[in-house]
């Protein structure tokens, strides 16, 4: 094992900045009691950690970002069981209650410090094993942008292998091309809705039934032409919302008919128009999903390992963090961007 420097570069937030701040010399942290060191091997970047920064919902602290991380375990702290040094990890980013019961969101690690580092110290708990031969910066995916597709879909959508149901999927980015593969696999006919038209082509590529630019699902709502029974909005604005209430089949006098789904997993600041009778008249349930139980990130660890959910990934050094998530804010982004600590700064112009 090599030794482990006491300072490391990192990505930092530093209160009143818009962007992070890329240092050179932040301490590397040292792991107490029940705590692992990780040597950070991956970090995906995320369209929260965008919302976060430019809605300013963040600790008003020094902190380090980065939640959907994988790396190696470097240093353990004291009374840590089960982890192995040099194995390699991906972290669950909410931290288990007590009793072991999966979280519901009331222990979150917004304000600690995260993967946007060479190094972070995370609770053993958290850490689930990576299936040999899963590359870092695939794995890593399953800690957030997976883990919450997962959710999305077979959770709270409650698709399972060998349905037969009709899904629309609105938003073909990070998360969405995953679930779309989830949905697929689970053998569900597969309607996607962006408005790239890379988005749109490599969802046909995943194998989706339909892409759908937005004039398409305008006109076929308004001509009642498509309908479907789960729809899983990784946009959640007030146009996909629209679009998601317009599709949903469903009769609320027809007792016999299973209810419509409309699951909410993208952020947007808008305000979502809900008429509560048409909700009731089409029988339709509005859902919301976010992130995901310990459970949920090892399934979602098979479905990389098994080659069921093969993600789009583009890497790029730490150096390149504050372009990556300019990238996202414009939605420039075609899969997920994953930094990697340990690729060398790109070369000055």
């Amino acid at each position: 094992m090599s030794t482990i420097p006491t300072t490391m570069r990192a990505a930092v937030y530093r209160p009143g900045n818009l962007n992070l701040i890329l240092e050179n010399d932040f301490p590397v942290p040292q792991p107490t009691a029940g705590q692992v060191l990780l040597k950070v091997a991956a970090c995906g970047t995320c369209h929260s950690d965008v919302f976060m920064l430019s809605n300013t919902l963040i600790e008003n602290r020094t902190y380090i970002m980065g939640h959907e991380t994988a790396g190696t375990a470097v240093k353990l702290g004291d009374n840590v069981t089960g982890i192995t040094l040099g194995g390699l990890y991906v972290v669950h980013a909410i931290l288990p209650c007590a009793t072991g019961l999966p979280p519901i969101l009331n222990s979150d690690g917004i304000g600690l410090n995260g993967g946007y580092a060479e190094y972070a110290v995370v609770d053993q708990r958290q850490l689930v094993p990576v299936p040999a031969g899963l590359a870092p910066e695939i794995a890593a995916l399953a800690s957030d942008s997976l883990i919450t597709a997962y959710n999305a879909v077979h959770n709270v959508a409650g698709l399972r292998p060998g349905t037969t149901q009709r899904v629309l999927i609105y938003g073909i980015g990070g998360l969405g091309h995953q679930a779309l593969q989830i949905a697929k696999s689970y053998g569900a006919r597969v309607f996607a809705v962006d408005y790239k038209q890379e988005a749109r082509d490599l969802a046909l590529e995943l194998g989706a039934d339909r892409a759908l630019t937005l004039a398409e699902i305008a006109s076929e709502t308004a001509a009642g032409t498509l309908s479907v029974d789960i729809v899983v909005d990784f946009v959640a604005n007030e146009q996909s919302f629209g679009f998601g209430k317009a599709v949903l089949k469903g009769d609320a006098l027809n007792f016999t008919a299973p209810p419509g789904k409309l699951v909410l997993v993208g952020v947007s600041t808008d305000n979502l128009p809900l008429n509560t009778a048409e909700v009731l008249v089409s029988n339709t349930q509005i859902l919301a999903a976010l992130y995901g139980s310990i459970d949920d990130l090892k399934a979602s660890l098979d479905l990389l390992s098994q080659g069921v959910v093969k993600p789009v990934v583009n890497t790029a050094p730490l150096e390149d963090v504050v372009q990556v998530l300019n990238e996202l804010r414009a939605s420039a982004v075609t899969g997920r961007t994953v930094l990697l600590p340990t690729l060398p700064p790109p070369a000055e112009k």
